[in-house]
């Protein structure tokens, strides 16, 4: 019983990181403007970040997702999350996504993919299922990360643009996945990760 609930609010959690609107009735609108250079840096740092020392294949969704400012799970609630930092454009993230451009990817080893086709794909290789069918855990793991989906949300800035929020989510199985937000620092022109304690999960 507790299984299936984990279970239930996992799936809970990934259909709001992928269907996130400012109403019941409005669907996220797709963003015409092109993303910014600090836009691009951000999304290649939290790539990094991701996938620092971790020399695996990466499935990027090539849309980014609304970045939901009271979703329990954004974090920023959390006391140190956003200390000193008046976030300005959230109303335009909370109900908006990008396409994202192949030079978002700092590696060779990442690639974009359409996140329904993905999904489907992580679906048919969930470790609670073919674990159950008798495939070795080691190997059942490491084929759902194989295939897991990496996603992006909006990203959030101050209106100096000295600070930005931004989540990311890896989706890799009903109990296989993990996501944090990000609070990033612009130091001297360039990007980098202030380490703030906000809203994380994981399965």
């Amino acid at each position: 019983m507790q299984r299936l609930s984990v279970s239930v609010t996992l799936v809970a959690l990934l259909l709001l990181t992928y269907q996130t609107a400012t109403s019941k009735s409005q669907k996220p609108v797709k963003s015409t403007t092109p993303l910014s250079a600090d836009e691009i840096a951000i999304y290649k740092a939290v790539l990094r970040t991701h996938s620092e020392d971790k020399d695996v294949n990466l499935n990027v969704a090539t849309s980014t997702y609304p970045l939901d400012p009271n979703a329990s799970t954004t974090g920023f609630d959390q006391p140190e999350c956003l200390r000193g930092v008046e976030l300005e454009n959230l109303s335009s993230v909370s109900d908006s996504y990008h396409e994202l451009p192949a030079d978002v990817l700092p590696s060779k080893t990442m690639r974009l993919v359409d996140p329904k086709r993905q999904a489907k794909i992580v679906h048919s290789n969930d470790p609670s299922n073919t674990i159950r069918k008798g495939e070795p855990v080691k190997d059942a793991v490491e084929a759902a990360f194989s295939t897991g989906l990496f996603s992006m949300s909006e990203i959030a800035f101050d209106k100096g643009h000295h600070f930005a929020a931004v989540r990311y989510s890896f989706w890799c199985g009903s109990l296989c996945g993990h996501g944090r937000t990000l609070v990033f620092e612009n130091v001297n022109g360039e990007w980098r990760n202030a380490n703030r304690n906000c809203g994380n999960w994981i399965s």
